[in-house]
């Protein structure tokens, strides 16, 4: 497994979230300015091609270009060897995007539901806009009080027993009350309330973390009534990614393995830091802030030394 900060796309399977879509702009800039290695894998995913990747990203597949069985071994393996997976699909699930990404996903398990989800109470603008403010505590959760699901599915989520190496959970939920889907029931699209059904799952499998989610609007730059820039969208997908990205098996590895986090800078010190970059004087972000944490620590250490000394006097 690499240990450069590489995120891959997949590109194999006509997929809707692409790097070069100016629809999806500010969520690649994100990663972009985190220091994040961004590749792309085409003409088929394999074990040697995904292990190039600390996390990757399958968004959307659709058109029929469906996961082989092969493809879906070595993703599988990928994660169980310590990769870490982001699925992404849309509004009905495999069954409205041509693909068969549950056929994937159900080694985790979870599946995306044939649906679309809605809310007569909670919502933006329209119905067919969920508004979700149900969630489990967990670190991807965290500081989000509200998320826009805009023409998403949900999941279905089975923590498999048979499978030791899997830990699943749901993390995001529509509302008991007035939530609703439509829902293809083989031959039509029929309408059926629902209750806190699940829209986003993390888990371990292996070494390795997935998370699903049945929406790609949340990730799009076009509409900040329910893109990235809504009510706590944002602040969702930069826990999404930096908990894939943080990884350790051991005490030992905690001391040494770095945490990715996702955090506002003021403009007038991110573009200071970006200057000195570029001048030679830092190697990168993250250098510039450890060094200025690591100062801090040390000053406020000599304080709380100082202060004891006090105390005993």
């Amino acid at each position: 497994m690499s240990t450069e900060l590489n995120i891959g796309f997949d590109y194999s399977h006509e997929n809707r979230l692409v790097i070069e879509d100016p629809g999806f702009n500010d969520f690649i800039e994100f990663l972009f300015n985190s220091d994040f290695k961004l590749g792309k894998i085409q003409a088929g995913l394999t074990i040697k091609k995904l292990s190039k990747y600390n996390l990757f990203i399958i968004g959307v597949p659709t058109s029929n270009s469906f996961f082989s069985e092969q493809e879906i071994k070595d993703v599988v393996e990928y994660v169980r060897a310590g990769g870490s997976l982001l699925l992404i699909n849309d509004k009905g699930g495999d069954k409205a995007n041509h693909n068969n990404l549950s056929e994937l996903s159900q080694f985790f398990g979870i599946k995306f539901n044939p649906d679309i989800l809605h809310d007569d109470k909670n919502y933006s603008k329209k119905p067919s806009r969920p508004v979700i403010t149900s969630f489990k505590k967990h670190f991807i959760t965290r500081d989000v009080n509200r998320i826009i699901h805009s023409g998403g599915c949900t999941l279905t989520v089975a923590n498999l027993k048979e499978i030791p190496e899997l830990e699943i959970k749901p993390l995001a939920f529509s509302s008991d009350e007035h939530a609703w889907h439509e829902i293809h029931d083989g031959t039509n699209w029929v309408k059926k309330p629902v209750k806190n059904a699940p829209i986003l799952a993390a888990g371990h499998f292996g070494s390795g973390k997935i998370v699903a989610i049945g929406n790609l609007s949340i990730f799009s730059n076009l509409n900040d009534e329910y893109g990235i820039r809504a009510a706590d969208n944002f602040k969702l997908i930069s826990n999404i990614v930096s908990w894939l990205l943080n990884k350790a098996y051991s005490e030992s590895s905690k001391k040494i393995q770095p945490i990715y986090c996702a955090f506002p800078i003021k403009q007038e010190l991110y573009y200071w830091m970006r200057d000195k970059i570029e001048e030679g004087k830092w190697k990168s972000i993250d250098d510039i802030i450890n060094f200025a944490l690591k100062v801090i620590k040390i000053r406020m250490t000599k304080q709380d030394d100082v202060k004891e000394d006090d105390d005993l006097s």
